[in-house]
């Protein structure tokens, strides 16, 4: 008959091996972390703002107050918005799992991402450009001293309601730094997938 005795290694171990093993999950899923947070965090902006008490133009409750972001340090909310909302964005596409994705998609997907970023980016420049001669021209012929209350009121048909030029512009400036964004990680998926394939036919060779 033996004793059978237990090794105490398990329960000397397992303390410390579950901080270990969090930590390096944490660690492994840093960016879709840093994503969710971002994004959970401009959603929260936006709707704080929204729900707020708001002017008669689109976006101007947005626009016409700061808040404390650091402390001793402000920012009008769509701005905040717009920097959470890229960096959502921009460290979604390098988690993993999206990484991993794009590494497996077809090349005819890429191709029609990468085209159609191209005319988000087309489409958003010409925006900014606009908005800018619009912001300039309405600040000369009304003689505005604020240009934050500068709105676009056209057109009438497509736009009822006047909209803020300067949230007009930070969203349309967000949308186009995302789509180069975009196009630039595509390129780069292109590129790594390219040279895995000719690094594969190198070893067939052989």
């Amino acid at each position: 008959m033996t004793n059978r005795k237990e090794p105490d290694h398990l329960d000397a171990n397992l303390p410390t091996t579950l901080p270990i093993s969090i930590f390096a999950q944490m660690k492994h899923n840093v960016f879709p972390l840093l994503s969710i947070g971002f994004g959970v965090t401009a959603l929260a902006m936006i709707l704080g703002s929204t729900y707020s008490p708001s002017g008669m133009f689109i976006g101007e409750n947005l626009v016409q107050i700061e808040v404390q972001v650091l402390p001793g340090f402000y920012m009008k909310p769509i701005t905040f918005f717009t920097f959470t909302l890229f960096l959502s964005f921009a460290f979604g596409l390098y988690s993993p799992q999206t990484r991993q994705r794009f590494l497996s998609a077809r090349p005819s997907i890429l191709r029609t991402l990468f085209i159609g970023s191209w005319l988000v980016a087309m489409g958003s420049a010409f925006e900014i450009m606009y908005q800018v001669v619009l912001w300039s021209a309405a600040l000369t012929v009304q003689g505005a001293v604020n240009p934050d209350v500068i709105v676009n009121q056209y057109p009438v048909s497509a736009n009822p309601t006047p909209i803020n030029i300067v949230f007009a512009s930070k969203i349309i400036v967000a949308i186009f730094f995302m789509s180069i964004f975009l196009i630039d990680y595509v390129h780069r998926i292109d590129r790594i997938k390219q040279e895995k394939a000719f690094t594969d036919r190198l070893i067939s060779y052989r």
